[in-house]
């Protein structure tokens, strides 16, 4: 009998030191807390905590609402056998459904030994939801003229997690208060309706609104910070007000246009003739550092640029250029080239082409006219020459 209970006692001794424990050791998850919409990594690690190896051991992850997997992807692990005292790590990519309240979810791990004991063990998993927040991502156009009325289209993006409703944007700041107190009136206004209104903006959708704003006529060439007023509620129905900033750069370029204002004498094959070049900028911008380079293929100026310097708004101005004709012409018109180089009034470099056309005249057109004339002119001076020399050899002398 003696024998038989310590057989009895040395087999269950045998059998204690030999039983596994596995133990779920920690649980990390992150983000923490989890958003709706998005995803969230699981790390479990389960440990062996006696001496004894494991028979295989499957992992199983019991997920309730709002978490679940992506398809194709199984919350049953087969983790193998566990030496003694060793762990293993399991991952985890959970999907927190968009719809998700705040609060906080339980999940049920569980862990299965091969004909063995099996232990489940709960887990919670806090769910946020961060609020909506919209920007402005981008707008166009960014330049508007001087009295200009423009409609500038404005996209928005909710980079929050919650849904925004009724969402209204719109300029409503039409004046300024200086640190000094002073009341400014904005040069840039908001026309028609004060807002635009979206039904709602999804978290990490984008749409694109219009407003329509207006610039003064007499604002200045430079960039000009325009407010935008977002107005928009939460699924809770919290009302948020936020305002934003877009640059808007006021400008009009030079205008740049010449004529061909007078050839002198009439341009005809082989001669030379001197162009008068009148210039205008009718534009509201100034140019500034204008050059002026003239070309044709009927013959060679005898300076092919010009320095103007700097063309206001409504200003004028002219030079000349004597061209040589080549002689094998045919009368007719034939184009001038003028190319303007220049700089608008935020030291951009802008370049212009305006090709102008130059009537060439027959050699006999020229001669009945032109050269008569000429004639007509080295004939007084001949004359002037002879009676002074006639004056002074035989008048003055007989006084």
């Amino acid at each position: 009998m003696k024998r038989v209970l310590l057989l009895f006692f040395v087999l269950a001794f045998a059998l204690t030191v030999n039983a596994v424990n596995l133990d779920i050791n920690s649980v990390t998850y992150s983000p923490s807390p989890a958003v709706p919409g998005g995803y969230v990594d699981l790390w479990v690690v389960i440990k062996n905590t006696s001496g004894a190896e494991s028979s295989p051991v499957t992992f199983l992850l019991d997920l309730i609402y709002p978490f679940s997997l992506d398809p194709g992807l199984s919350a049953e692990k087969e983790l193998g056998k566990i030496r003694g005292h060793d762990n293993i790590l399991v991952k985890y990519k959970l999907r927190v459904d968009s719809g998700a309240l705040n609060g906080t979810y339980t999940v049920q791990m569980k862990t299965i030994e091969e004909g063995g004991s099996s232990r489940s063990t709960p887990y919670s998993i806090d769910v946020q939801r961060i609020s909506p927040q919209i920007e402005i991502i981008s707008v166009n156009p960014i330049e508007i003229s001087p009295g200009a009325t423009q409609e500038v289209e404005l996209e928005l993006k909710n980079i929050g997690s919650g849904k925004a409703i009724d969402v209204l944007v719109g300029s409503i700041e039409d004046r300024t208060v200086t640190t000094t107190g002073v009341v400014v009136e904005r040069q840039i206004k908001q026309l028609g309706s004060s807002f635009v209104y979206l039904k709602e903006l999804g978290a990490g959708e984008q749409k694109t609104v219009s407003v329509v704003l207006g610039v003064n006529p007499e604002a200045d060439q430079e960039t000009y910070t325009v407010p935008i007023t977002i107005k928009f509620k939460d699924d809770e129905l919290t009302d948020y007000t936020e305002t934003k900033y877009i640059g808007i750069k006021v400008m009009e370029n030079a205008r740049m246009d010449s004529v061909l204002s007078n050839a002198e004498p009439k341009p005809f094959p082989g001669g030379t003739t001197e162009i008068t070049f009148d210039l205008f900028n009718t534009g509201i911008g100034d140019a500034k550092s204008l050059v002026v380079e003239v070309s044709t293929e009927i013959g060679q100026f005898e300076n092919t640029k010009t320095f103007i310097g700097t063309m206001n708004a409504d200003d004028f101005d002219s030079f000349k250029e004597t061209l040589k004709l080549k002689s094998d012409l045919q009368k007719g018109e034939y184009p001038v080239t003028l190319k303007f180089f220049y700089k608008d009034q935020y030291g951009n470099d802008k370049t212009l082409t305006k090709t102008l056309m130059l009537k060439v005249y027959d050699i006999t057109e020229v001669s009945t006219a032109e050269f008569n004339l000429w004639f007509y002119i080295v004939v007084l001076i001949v004359l002037f020459y002879v009676g002074r020399f006639a004056y002074n050899k035989f008048i003055k002398k007989t006084k």
